[in-house]
């Protein structure tokens, strides 16, 4: 799908999200800077680990090139060493947890005039270490990606020359952002993903701030290309404290960190305050 394409669907995606909102036309601008910011944010640190896979890649001899466990050394080297390892936290941290706060005090000051959001509080605390933990995941989807790329390219080779050069070549154009883990495709769809578990989160922490919300009702995004567990999930109404069941999995929230990649990657659904 073209870059355009899919920047119109994020977006489209993101005016849903935040017209299930009650915010200020201040709010809403800081927000959807907030959801631009956190993409960009991304985008900027996987081009980055593409180009120093990239170095380390072209620097091999023809012979380790096409050396599978020499090339899965060198993309862990780089994929899961401490630098982008501790980048990666910083970005994800800087770029969501506004998100997270903005979502709750909107929603415990809009529900009820007299809360007061308290910022340094257990969910935001919580929340915070489940996003420390999707980094790795993160990471590790891009080597798996990377390597499997890889092993094509030696398969496909009919000579040792000809297999480094493969290699190298699918190593390029992964850095460029051409195709593989390193594209904007991917920085979208990690940032839709973050953004909708920060917002989520944050709305769920304000409702309970308020004082006044006793349950919350999951809403899927009505269109095709909602995935099928999230649909059969639509409506259901459970306590503010306990769990949605969404395909045989347990989430606070749509989005919720805790959850697995097929239930949380891309989701676009929002919740319902149910006093």
């Amino acid at each position: 799908m073209c870059d355009q394409c899919l920047h119109l669907i994020a977006k489209a995606d993101d005016d849903e999200f935040l017209d299930s909102l009650d915010l200020s036309y201040t709010e809403r601008a800081l927000l959807e800077k907030l959801y631009k910011d956190g993409e960009e944010s991304i985008a900027d640190l996987l081009e980055m680990q593409g180009k120093a896979l990239d170095e380390a890649i072209q620097e091999l001899s023809d012979e380790l090139a096409v050396d599978e466990k020499e090339l899965w050394k060198v993309i862990l080297q780089v994929q899961a060493g401490e630098f982008f390892q501790l980048k990666f936290e910083e970005a994800v941290y800087n770029a969501f947890m506004p998100l997270f706060h903005l979502a709750g005090e909107s929603e415990a000051v809009g529900i009820n005039a007299d809360a007061r959001w308290e910022k340094e509080n257990k969910a935001a605390a919580k929340f915070a270490k489940k996003l420390k933990k999707l980094v790795p995941a993160m990471n590790q989807t891009s080597a798996d990606h990377m390597l499997r790329s890889f092993k094509r390219a030696i398969e496909t080779g009919k000579t040792p020359a000809e297999r480094a050069v493969l290699v190298k070549e699918v190593s390029k154009q992964a850095a460029n952002g051409e195709e593989g883990p390193f594209t904007m495709n991917r920085a979208v769809a990690i940032s839709r993903t973050l953004s909708t578990a920060a917002a989520n989160g944050g709305k769920l922490e304000g409702w309970k701030q308020s004082g006044l919300v006793k349950k919350k009702r999951w809403r899927s995004a009505n269109n095709k290309r909602t995935r099928k567990d999230h649909r059969e999930a639509n409506g259901q109404t459970v306590d503010i404290d306990k769990p949605f069941k969404v395909g045989g999995e347990k989430l606070m929230y749509p989005g919720d960190p805790a959850g697995s990649a097929k239930q949380i990657v891309k989701c676009r659904c929002t919740m319902q305050a149910v006093f």
